[in-house]
């Protein structure tokens, strides 16, 4: 065969996605497992193995290719290392053959075990892999590893290997999984042509298993690529894992052939660490390594470390040293470098007798050596004290054995000292996301550093482009409101690109060079009709209609000409769904007016396996160290916080028209900064920053123009969306109404979890609420609650819902703030449902003078008839410049009443959300006054302060328990004859002993949504007959 160079299969520059808008998938689909993850929103909840397992069953779906072996050796394994591959000894061949395990006719059927120890044995008998040590794992978990993943086997280098029958999850370089045999076992289909993938419990399950130790290993370490070998009875599989998919052979017997098997493991054995897919920008620290003991003092307490509490009063910085603390009216600097430098530059000097870090035999020389001396060169004009919790924080993540690294980050490659990740994604497969708190070595400041894999696509920035054009708007106002990380350093590592999609994009193309000729001849291939669909391209949007001419920039965004990819057809890479896509016009108007016929149309397909998605590795370090967003201390602060991130929001829409498109809880955090006070102390003060700008985009001011999708998918995080995106997707695009409901549900998601309230049972209520969902024709939409709550303006379940003071009293700024936002969404929803109704009816049923009805659920306690009168306090300068044009005397803040309204009055409601002004000037309307006029069972009184209780919601809540029946009732087929396992193993890490989930339970429809089915709501709602699955 033909040898094809990486060269030719990997794109050097980002590539255009060509395909149909409705050829994106969705963050909305049913495998991705992670976007129920609570971790992903900032708690720390250590989540159990067996679940994670459960679910990146599905998480793992649709991202594998089959090949032959020739295929694997002269296209997979890199052009650099083909020439270590040697034919092997044939008396070699021929002796494995005549000691077939499976011929021995005398004994029973061999067990798991026997396979295992006669694999391993048969590689150490014929020193199939002489510099590497097969070591059995298969009863003991690694120390310390929560996972308690107990894989079969490793190949490590002989020096490395363990001596425990524990796997070594660090040093590991291959993993190998024995089974007994048998097709029920086997995770792939050689035969299928739409996927290889089986639904088949006992198939899916070794799938995710074999998933989570790749997982495990890239966990632990830092990897481009990773090799292994699954081995079922007497055939194998060599196996090419990275962050966009995994490579397999087709099934090969080792007895009766086993040159494949040979030459892949001499050639695996010739390989360097990095040729094994190591990432050489990545070098693991010995724990007797200066560099190691660097991080042991910078962890230490020291005496000029600050306090972070909002309204702390610190002294000024040490003589000499510039401070970039401001005073109130322009930008806040956070400072958060270290001030025991010398200490930490005496230790790096102090004489070393020690050996040198240990480092594989033949390896090269670690990177990022730094000089001693070096480590006095500060940042330029950044305070060298640091925050308290900064520096625990980072004491925290070197606790234990967990691996130290250091990382090279940017194109001057500059060295920061890593331990733990304080956050990781739980898939295999995707952006894979890693935050850590790092050390900058020259510099001994602490910062943020995130390693992630980016779609490499053109028109998708690197998020540290975005922050650096939002920190770039020279706008004094902009400047003063906006609050995201300041990025120090950022770059793509190297080359290092997501190589299965890129082979799969390869493979699609010369498939429809095969299918031109038969094509040209009248004949049709199963390629060249699979890139066909019936689905339009999209709709144009109207006009837009912006109530504010200055939200409009003066410059639209430049286009990148660069070639295209080609677009791999479906049957190399399974159908892309209809479902949420991504387009040029992607907000393209504010107005939430779509035209009619359009508007109404939602998905009605279900999700079908994502397709493969390019990526680049990516990593940035920012300056700012900031606390989750569960650390405000009163209901007024929280309000504040969600109201700065507003700002940002609005000041990035109104200089740049960017739209961030994924508003979470997990994206708004709190960083304290250093305010410069009269007489030149500094005051601490919390500023809501809004973080993670990878999904944004820039709206064209053209909302005419054509619509095309970026990227093969589009994510998100389901919970925060607004329930219009998740009903008319792939129909609509996300608009800035969306963008304001996200936060709006932000802002609940925090109090109902941090604030006392009426509610009995927060976690299902956050269940309801944020995680619940109803489907129609197999497609996941919007929960009941959500929508009710958005379509009826009113916080409502069972009853209505207040927030309450510390004495038991309504917490009436907060639940006025709540329902006049309630009162805006209703309007919106309300306008939405009449024009679809005006669309299914052939005459106006509706004329604009009619009525629409009052707000369904509306009552005394959530609603009222009364609207406020406020009192004005002195102007805060916590309160953003965005939100203080408007004059005194006029107020944003009012309650909704009973009264029905018209469509025209509805519809100026709605309008108020097309630009973020309204919904900021009501928020910080609630946040100027000290008192408000409230309802009668109300009593008036100043914001409560400190009235922040411990999490409503227990610890051992997780979604993800109660989403993963649906999951395996939707997507498993019931088909299992494996039969039981005769190797002991422990819940965590073996498939057959999962708990099985009963099958999830139907409810009752909604009037209001037809033909929908509800999944995951309680009793407890008024006319609402659901049931938690598995309950």
């Amino acid at each position: 065969m033909e040898s094809v160079s990486h060269s030719d299969i990997v794109p050097s520059r980002p590539v255009t996605f060509t395909a149909p808008v409705s050829h994106q998938s969705s963050p909305h689909k049913f495998s991705k497992a992670d976007n129920f993850d609570p971790r992903k929103h900032g708690d720390s909840l250590p989540g159990p193995a067996n679940l994670d397992r459960k679910l990146r069953q599905f998480a793992s779906m649709g991202y594998t290719v089959l090949v032959r072996p020739e295929e694997f050796e002269n296209h997979i394994l890199p052009d650099e290392t083909r020439s270590l591959l040697r034919d092997p000894d044939p008396s070699i061949v021929k002796q494995i053959r005549r000691e077939c395990l499976f011929r021995r006719r005398e004994k029973p059927k061999p067990t798991e075990n026997d396979v295992g120890e006669f694999f391993v044995g048969l590689i150490d008998r014929h020193s199939l892999c002489p510099k590497h040590k097969a070591t059995l794992s298969r009863f003991k978990p690694a120390k310390n590893d929560r996972t308690k993943a107990k894989v079969d086997a490793a190949l490590y280098v002989k020096e490395e290997a363990p001596k425990d029958s524990r796997p070594d999850w660090v040093r590991c370089r291959l993993f190998i999984e024995f089974k007994r045999g048998g097709t029920s076992l086997d995770p792939y289909d050689d035969t299928k042509l739409d996927g290889p993938e089986s639904k088949a419990q006992s198939r899916v399950q070794v799938q995710a298993q074999l998933t989570a130790y790749a997982h495990n290993v890239f966990l632990y370490q830092h990897r481009a690529w990773l090799y292994s070998l699954f081995v079922n009875g007497e055939e194998f599989r060599v196996m090419r894992w990275d962050r966009s998919g995994v490579i397999a052979t087709k099934k090969m017997n080792y007895f009766e052939d086993a040159k494949f098997l040979i030459r892949f493991l001499s050639y695996f054995d010739a390989l360097t660490a990095v040729g094994q897919g190591t990432d050489p920008t990545a070098t693991l620290i010995g724990k007797d390594s200066r560099l190691y003991e660097l991080m042991d003092k910078y962890a230490e307490d020291s005496d000029s470390d600050m306090d972070h509490a909002d309204g702390t009063v610190v002294p000024k910085p040490p003589t000499g040293v510039p401070s970039r603390a401001s005073s109130p009216a322009s930008q806040s600097t956070p400072s958060h470098p270290h001030a025991t430098r010398s200490k930490a530059r005496d230790a790096a000097k102090a004489p070393d007798d020690r050996p040198a870090p240990p480092f594989p035999p033949s390896e090269p020389p670690p990177r990022g050596d730094i000089d001693p001396e070096e480590l006095t060169v500060p940042i330029e004009g950044e305070d060298p004290r640091v925050f308290r919790y900064v520096r625990r924080k980072f004491a925290e993540s070197i606790k234990g054995d967990w691996p130290r690294y250091i990382l090279l980050v940017g194109d001057d490659e500059r060295v920061f000292l890593v331990g733990k990740p304080v956050f990781s994604s739980t898939t295999m497969f995707g952006r894979a996301t890693r935050g850590y708190i790092a050390l900058d070595v020259k510099s001994g400041r602490f910062m943020f550093l995130k390693d992630s894999w980016r779609p490499f696509y053109v028109g998708v920035e690197p998020e540290g482009v975005y922050l650096e054009k939002l920190l770039g708007i020279e706008d004094e106002d902009a400047k003063r409101d906006i609050h995201v990380p300041r990025p120090f350093r950022h770059g793509d590592v190297g080359e290092q690109r997501g190589f299965t999609a890129a082979y799969a994009e390869w493979l699609a193309a010369q498939a429809e060079k095969a299918a031109a000729p038969l094509a040209a001849d009248g004949r049709s291939s199963n390629e060249s009709d699979a890139i066909e669909d019936p689905l339009p391209r999209g709709f144009a949007a109207e006009e837009e209609r912006l109530t504010l001419q200055s939200e409009a920039p003066s410059m639209s965004e430049a286009v990148d000409e660069r070639p295209a990819s080609p677009l791999p057809p479906r049957s190399l890479l399974g159908k892309r769904s209809r479902d949420d896509f991504d387009t040029a016009a992607d907000t393209a108007s504010d107005s939430e007016e779509q035209p009619v016929s359009q508007l109404h149309q939602d998905s009605t397909t279900e999700p079908e396996q994502p397709s493969y998605r390019l990526y680049t590795h990516y990593r940035i370090a920012v300056l700012d160290v900031c606390l989750p967003f569960s650390e405000f201390t009163s209901s007024k602060q929280l309000v504040l916080l969600i109201l700065q991130c507003m700002a940002t929001h609005f000041r990035a829409y109104q200089h740049l028209r960017l739209l961030h498109r994924d508003v979470s809880a997990g994206n708004v955090l709190i960083l304290p900064c250093l305010f410069k006070q009269k007489g030149g102390a500094l005051k601490v003060k919390w500023r809501g920053v809004l973080t993670d700008w990878e999904l944004a985009k820039v709206v064209p001011l053209d909302p005419l123009s054509e619509q095309s999708a970026r990227q093969p998918e589009r994510t998100g995080t389901w919970q925060f969306m607004s329930a219009a995106y998740i009903k008319y997707h792939p129909r609509r695009p996300v608009v800035v109404a969306d963008e304001l409901e996200s936060f709006f549900h932000v802002m609940l998601f925090y109090a109902v979890r941090y604030l006392r309230s009426t509610i009995p049972d927060v976690a299902n209520f956050i269940f309801d609420y944020f995680d619940a969902h109803a489907t129609r024709n197999g497609v996941r939409g919007c929960g009941h609650l959500k929508s009710s709550v958005m379509r009826g303006g009113s916080l409502v379940d069972s009853e209505a819902i207040l927030f309450l003071n510390a004495d038991g009293t309504p917490n009436g700024h907060l639940n006025v703030t709540i329902a006049a936002l309630l009162k805006l969404f209703k309007a919106r929803y309300d306008v939405i449902t009449w024009k679809e109704q005006q669309a299914r009816t052939a005459a106006n049923a509706m004329p604009t003078s009619s009525a629409i009805g009052a707000p369904t659920g509306a009552n005394d306690n959530g609603g009222g008839d009364v609207s406020p009168s406020m009192e004005e306090e002195e102007e805060s300068d916590d309160i953003p410049s965005a939100a203080t044009s408007r004059p005194k005397s006029a107020s944003a803040l009012t309650a909704p009443t009973k009264q029905k309204q018209s469509i025209k009055e509805a519809e100026d409601d709605a309008e108020k959300l097309s630009t973020h002004q309204v919904a900021m000037d009501l928020i910080a309307d609630a946040c100027r006054l000290e008192r408000v006029q409230q309802l009668e069972d109300m009593p008036q009184g100043p914001w409560p302060t400190a009235d922040t209780v411990p999490d409503r919601c227990p610890p051992s809540h997780d979604s993800r328990e109660r989403m993963l029946v649906h999951m395996e009732a939707s997507l498993l087929s019931t088909v299992d004859d494996a039969p039981q396992r005769k190797k002991i193993k422990t819940e965590a890490s073996e498939p057959s002993e999962l708990r099985t989930f009963p099958s999830r339970a139907k409810t009752t429809q909604h009037a209001t949504e037809p033909g929908f089915e509800r999944h995951g709501g309680t009793s407890r709602g008024r006319g609402r007959e659901m049931a938690y699955p598995g309950q």
